[in-house]
């Protein structure tokens, strides 16, 4: 098994590893971990539930609790609704989904869990964001639900999952192949520059194309007459 070469090219997210075997070839790993619509949701209605349930448990608390004053129950009261943007932010994170992708000179492949795709990354190919497909029925089904609640003199104001999803595609001889589905239009393009920065820097290091550099040696293409490193 040959040995690899790692370095840390990239800072921040998604989580990206550069390594190189002995005969100099890269391979970008990358590891997207972001919430999806239906996680996003799924994590905030644990975090409402988790902050309902420890309101019941202070109340039982206080109310057998003797000689309980006003503060005991403010903070019995107030306690758990204060703490529920911690409880989001906690529910959030452990909710996120990974999706690991690797960039080699020839392939591009998306680990999936049930199976991988792989597809050849000198064929013509982009990476784009797309708005999530079921944007309009959320979005119908939402105009609904506040209708019903001005028809009972009621004001709400829904959150909205889908509408704030993306697509992140993978355009391959013009079919789209769908790598992740992301929530918040921050982290959808944070992954999509992380991407192309990468498909960008590998054509550089291996020669291909006019890619990124990733140092000054990387700028020039190899000329007749070259001395080998």
């Amino acid at each position: 098994m040959k040995k690899l070469f790692t370095k840390q090219p990239f800072k921040g997210e998604p989580k990206t590893r550069l390594s190189y075997d002995r005969k100099g070839n890269p391979r970008f790993d990358v590891a997207i971990q972001e919430l999806t619509p239906f996680r996003a949701k799924a994590a905030d209605t644990t975090a409402t539930l988790t902050s309902w349930s420890i309101l019941g448990l202070a109340v039982s608390q206080a109310a057998n609790m003797p000689g309980a004053d006003w503060k005991v129950w403010l903070a019995a009261i107030a306690l758990p609704f204060a703490l529920q943007p911690a409880f989001k932010w906690v529910t959030r994170a452990q909710f996120k989904k990974t999706t690991r992708i690797l960039f080699t000179k020839n392939e591009f492949l998306v680990n999936g869990w049930l199976k991988s795709k792989s597809f050849h990354r000198q064929l013509n190919h982009s990476f784009q964001l797309l708005a999530h497909d079921d944007v309009k029925k959320e979005h119908e089904r939402l105009q609904l639900q506040a209708m019903k609640a001005r028809q009972r003199g009621k004001l709400i104001i829904p959150t909205q999952y889908y509408g704030e999803s993306f697509h992140l595609v993978f355009g391959f001889l013009g079919e789209r192949f769908d790598i992740a589905t992301i929530y918040g239009e921050f982290e959808a393009k944070r992954a999509l520059d992380r991407l192309n920065a990468i498909d960008s820097v590998i054509d550089a290091l291996t020669n291909v194309g006019m890619g990124m550099p990733l140092r000054p040696d990387n700028q020039w293409n190899p000329q007749p007459g070259d001395l080998p490193e």
